[in-house]
C-alpha cells in the first residue's frame, strides 16, 4: 500500500533538519578517491597538521619535493640523476661505489679503508692513521720518503738491484752476480762464481781473488798466495812512506 503525503503538515522542518546536516558534516574524514582522482590547483596546498602521510603504492613527483625536517628511508633507494649534498653527510653503513669517484676536495680517512679495484687519485692524500695493502701497490710517479722505510720481509727491487735483508746480515745484490753484503767478518763486496772479494771489517781490510790477498790491520800489510820464483828480488819499499816500487838497480 503506498504511503500518503499528509498536506496539512509542512516540508520546511524536514528541510532544515537535512541543511544542519550538511553543516555539521565532515565527508573528507571519510573519503575516497576514485579514478578521476583529486586535483588542488591555482596555489592550492594540502596541509596535514599533526597527522601523517601514507602511500602503498606510487607517489610521482614532477616537480621539487622540498624537505626541511628528517627524511628517513628504510628501503631500497634508487636515484639516477645528478646528487648534490651541501651539508654534513654521514654514511653509516657498508657503501659500495661501483662506477667513477672523481674528488677534488680534502679527504681524511681515520678508520680502515679497503681498496680491492683500481683506486686513482690525482690530488694529494693525507692518511694520518696507518696503512695496510695486502695486494700489490703500484706508484708510476715520483715517490718522496722523508721519513724510513721499514722492510720486514720481503726484498727491495730495482731494476738490476736488490736489497735483500735475508742474505747473511742484509745485501745489496746485483744482477751481474756482484753482492755487498753485511757478514761476521764486515762488510763484503764479492763477485759470485769464483771471483774476488773486498771485506772491511772494525780492525782490518782485504782484497783478495782466489789464493792471492792484500790484507792490511794495525799490524802492517800482508801479502797472501805470492807466487815464488828463482828471479832476483826487485822489489823496493820507501821507509819514509811505505809505497812499494818496483826496482831497477843492478844487483
Amino acid at each position: 500500500m503506498a504511503g500518503l503525503d499528509d498536506l496539512s503538515r509542512g516540508e520546511l522542518a524536514d528541510i532544515l533538519r537535512r541543511l544542519r546536516v550538511l553543516e555539521t558534516a565532515s565527508p573528507l574524514q571519510n573519503a575516497s578517491i576514485g579514478s578521476n582522482g583529486l586535483r588542488v590547483y591555482d596555489g592550492g596546498v594540502i596541509t596535514i597538521q599533526n597527522g601523517g602521510l601514507n602511500v602503498t603504492g606510487t607517489a610521482t613527483i614532477t616537480g621539487t619535493l622540498q624537505a626541511d625536517g628528517t627524511i628517513t628511508f628504510t628501503g631500497t633507494f634508487n636515484q639516477s640523476g645528478p646528487t648534490t649534498f651541501t651539508g654534513d653527510t654521514k654514511l653509516n653503513g657498508p657503501t659500495h661505489i661501483n662506477g667513477a669517484t672523481d674528488i677534488t676536495g680534502t679527504t681524511t680517512v681515520t678508520g680502515d679503508m679497503t681498496s680491492t679495484g683500481t683506486f686513482t687519485n690525482n690530488g694529494p692524500t693525507n692518511l694520518n692513521g696507518a696503512t695496510k695493502t695486502t695486494g700489490t701497490l703500484s706508484v708510476e710517479g715520483v715517490t718522496t720518503l722523508k721519513n724510513d722505510l721499514n722492510v720486514t720481509t720481503g726484498k727491495i727491487v730495482a731494476g738490476a738491484v736488490t736489497v735483500d735483508p735475508s742474505y747473511l746480515s742484509g745485501s745489496v745484490k746485483f744482477s751481474n752476480g756482484t753482492y755487498i753484503a753485511a757478514t761476521p767478518n764486515g762488510a763484503q763486496m764479492v763477485k759470485t762464481g769464483g771471483g774476488g772479494a773486498v771485506t772491511v771489517s772494525s780492525s782490518q781490510a782485504d782484497i783478495g781473488a782466489g789464493a792471492g790477498a792484500v790484507i792490511a790491520n794495525n799490524s802492517g800489510v800482508t801479502l797472501l798466495g805470492l807466487p815464488t820464483t828463482a828471479l832476483k828480488p826487485n822489489l823496493y819499499i820507501d821507509p819514509a812512506n811505505g809505497l812499494l816500487y818496483r826496482s831497477t838497480a843492478a844487483i
